[in-house]
């Protein structure tokens, strides 16, 4: 019995999805590394950074799956690598902000000290 046909492909030709998809997920790093330090209040600079390409990464990896042939032997039906682009940078920017924000917020929970706003002392 021969288990490679059940197996994923995990192949990475390099044509124009596989581009298209990299050029989204490089354009879309310093985009939600932006937004994420825009949108949330940063204490743990290094997390958001982590976040941020963390999630990107994840972005990535995904439409590359879903779209080529990483998982599957034939690319989607369909699939131009313009279409690719867009979504890559979209997808890949959004997962970028929401692992940013989501892992910063984790931090906060855990040195809630760094983010309390200060009291205010009453002057008698």
């Amino acid at each position: 019995m021969d288990l490679s046909q059940f197996l994923p492909a995990l192949k990475v030709p390099l044509d124009g999805i596989f581009i298209a998809d990299f050029w989204g997920f490089l354009l879309s790093v310093p985009l939600s590394l932006f937004l994420a330090f825009w949108l949330s209040e940063v204490k743990s600079r290094g997390t958001v950074v982590i976040g941020a390409f963390a999630g990107t990464l994840l972005g990535f990896l995904v439409l590359l799956g879903w779209v080529g042939t990483l998982i599957f032997d034939t690319a989607l039906p369909n699939a131009s690598p313009p279409a690719v682009f867009f979504g890559s940078v979209l997808a890949c920017s959004i997962l970028g902000i929401s692992t940013a924000i989501i892992l910063d917020l984790i931090v906060a929970r855990r040195n809630r000290a760094d983010y309390r706003r200060p009291t205010a002392v009453a002057h008698e």
